[in-house]
């Protein structure tokens, strides 16, 4: 086995990065499509507002699971499509018109694409710099390639990881707290399951070479905890939702941790770790993770934390004082919802907060909790966008839009506990724009089915815009 410090040794010698241009391709209209309500709600009752933000749904016109957005401080959008039958096949797609066309901008050689597969597709912005990355995991190790030029030419690095075995990557960036970048502003960070841990290591030469950071951000095994995979006492796994740095430098893994919400904070670049539970209403993950809880940081320190709770419906806790203590939870779906997955979370200025999550509100699971596991064939999950500048009210106002016409619903049945089948996969994407405009990802699991014709069919991927936040200073 090859250890951590060859292995960077080896990415800095073997893996040659290559700086190439991207074939690009003619821009291709976003089609619009049907989206249906915006209601504003406060403690799960229809509120009375003027002046409803809508959502604008479109088409990126390409195949997409698990997509992830970037978006530059121009307003130009990345968004990382996968073609899930076809794992081989990921594209970044990009548009310089807020998601009215996209083009392809993926790291290419001689017209194929230098990320040959994807397990996990992942694109990310470093605020500071704006390089924008995109991370391919392939169980082994995960192709990485960077921008500096929006997409003109990328820096490809095939051996960005920790080590073998690396499954539900998350890459993020910040400010260094103990280290010296070289030749870049942040320290990125990788960061995955290792099926016993949720490990992570740092770059500090903008994504060229990986080090260990210290211990792992969570273990897992943990004895002290409940019941685990498969029912065994402590035994929880490695799985966790997308990392977050705030400005600090602090650096926060957010995970379901045997059956409820966790948060590990490490304020040494990795080096420590402290590991606070957020609530304890439980989470619908089972038991070793795979519920995907969210995490978030405004401009004034707040931290935010969102995940969907044992009772299927999406929840948000927060904490001031850094993540010593919690609020209660709150309970943000829409009115009438019913069940929720795959709910995932962005901040812009104090006290605002963006989110997302697929949602039923047909779902039997109300009726029947907690005895009942899964859906009636006739389920059916629609979209959802929400937005509120006033999160850390005790009751805030929050507006909720629908990204589909109800009667043209994105997935039919089952949708989690965890992986929300088999082309949706495990996660959404929502970012609080730099002009502070709320922007989303989806899949349309169900492009060719109705209310009448419920058979699941395709994955194509969605692009959402909704409503104006107060985005970060």
């Amino acid at each position: 086995m090859i250890t951590l410090p060859t292995r960077a040794r080896l990415a800095s010698f073997l893996a040659v990065l290559l700086v190439l241009p991207f074939a690009s391709s003619t821009a291709t209209p976003g089609a619009a499509r049907r989206a249906g309500p915006t209601v504003a709600h406060r403690d799960g009752r229809a509120m009375r507002a003027k002046g409803l933000p809508k959502v604008q749904t479109t088409s990126i016109d390409h195949l997409a699971g698990e997509p992830t957005l970037a978006i530059e401080d121009d307003g130009s959008i990345f968004y990382a499509a996968i073609d899930v039958p076809q794992l081989a096949k990921i594209d970044i797609l990009r548009s310089a018109d807020s998601g009215a066309t996209w083009t392809n901008a993926s790291p290419k050689l001689a017209g194929q694409n230098l990320h040959p597969i994807s397990i996990d597709p992942y694109v990310h912005i470093d605020e500071v710099s704006q390089r924008v990355f995109t991370i391919d995991l392939t169980v082994a190790c995960s192709y990485l390639s960077f921008t500096d030029d929006s997409g003109e030419t990328w820096t490809t690095n095939p051996l960005a990881c920790g080590r073998p075995i690396n499954d539900h990557q998350t890459l993020i960036s910040g400010p260094p707290v103990s280290s010296a970048p070289l030749g870049f502003s942040s320290v990125l960070y990788y960061c995955w399951n290792d099926v016993f841990a949720s490990s992570c290591t740092k770059s500090i030469d903008g994504g060229s070479t990986f080090i260990p950071t210290g211990e792992p951000a969570f273990l897992g095994v943990d004895p002290a905890q409940g019941p685990g995979v498969g029912g065994v006492p402590g035994v929880c796994g490695g799985l966790h939702g997308h990392g977050f740095v705030d400005a600090e430098g602090a650096l926060y893994i957010p995970r379901d941790y045997c059956g409820n919400p966790w948060l590990a904070i490490s304020r040494d670049e990795g080096l420590t770790w402290e590991r606070v539970q957020v609530a304890d209403n439980g989470v619908n993950g089972i038991g070793g993770g795979g519920s995907n809880p969210s995490v978030t940081v405004d401009d004034a320190g707040n931290i935010y934390f969102g995940w969907v709770a044992a009772n299927h419906l999406p929840y948000i806790a927060t904490s001031s004082d850094a993540g010593a203590t919690w609020s209660e939870p709150i309970q943000v779906g829409v009115p009438g919802l019913h069940e929720a997955n795959l709910f995932t979370i962005d901040s812009g200025a104090s006290g605002t907060l963006a989110f997302s999550y697929m949602g039923s509100l047909n779902s039997k699971y109300q009726e029947c909790y907690p005895d009942c596991v899964g859906a009636t064939p006739k389920t059916t999950w629609n979209g959802y966008v929400g937005m509120t500048s006033r999160i850390l009210a005790a009751k805030p106002l929050i507006y909720t839009g629908t990204v589909n016409d109800p009667a043209d619903p994105l997935k039919v049945g089952t949708c989690g506990p965890g992986r929300c089948g088999d082309t949706i996969l495990d996660f959404l994407d929502i970012v609080v724009g730099p002009d502070g405009v709320v922007n989303a990802a989806f899949v349309d699991a169900c492009i060719d089915c109705t209310v009448n014709t419920l058979v699941d069919s395709g994955n194509e991927g969605l692009f959402v815009r909704f409503g104006k936040a107060r985005p970060h200073r």
